[in-house]
């Protein structure tokens, strides 16, 4: 039995809206429609997710931190002076784990005092050091919404969020950005776009 293909048709607080395929996009919110309703009314109750909103900030702030930690490392890595590239006669003097260690510890400050990557370093923490404009006219900063560097200087610039459960650090502070995605999370989601879009 062939059945001619027919739009789907969803009738969303009195509008009638019709779509190619079975995805409809309402306002920002994506309908999957996986099935017919005949006569019946289906209710949709949506609230903003403040926690996985929390999670992707947290996760975003894990990588960059990673990311920052090891450009740290590399950059203030230990010098190799007087570790040569070996010679033929040098190798063959040597066991294989020794000249493994020999190579790792030229290998490790390769970009030691680089000046490409302490302009990087330099780019990533002026970012997210910056200001953003958000479109109530207030001026944020990762600061204002709870998200800081450590007093410990040797960190490097490594951000954490105030308040949150596991960071040794700051987790007996107010959480502030927990806070701030329950007030408004609009803001919040507006402020981190455009400090991220900087740092991108």
């Amino acid at each position: 039995v062939v059945v001619e293909a027919a739009d789907s048709v969803v009738e969303y607080n009195g509008v009638t809206l019709t779509s190619s395929d079975t995805n409809i996009s309402i306002g920002g919110l994506n309908l999957e429609l996986l099935g017919t309703t005949g006569d019946k009314s289906v209710t949709v109750s949506v609230t903003n997710d403040q926690s996985g909103v929390y999670d992707t900030v947290k996760d975003f702030l894990s990588e960059y931190n990673a990311l920052l930690k090891e450009m740290n490392t590399k950059y203030s890595a230990s010098s190799a002076r007087g570790y040569n590239v070996l010679t033929d006669e040098e190798r063959e003097a040597m066991t294989d784990d020794q000249i493994e260690k020999w190579e790792d510890k030229i290998k490790d400050s390769l970009l030691r005092r680089d000046d490409t990557l302490s302009g990087l370093i330099n780019t990533l923490r002026s970012n997210t050091s910056a200001t953003y404009t958000a479109s109530n006219g207030k001026t944020y900063s990762l600061a204002s919404l709870g998200i800081t560097t450590s007093t410990d200087y040797s960190e490097g610039g490594l951000l954490h969020i105030k308040g949150d459960e596991d960071d040794t650090e700051f987790k007996d502070e107010t959480n502030k950005l927990e806070q701030l995605l329950q007030d408004d999370p609009e803001i919040v989601t507006e402020v981190l776009s455009g400090l991220f879009d900087n740092l991108y």
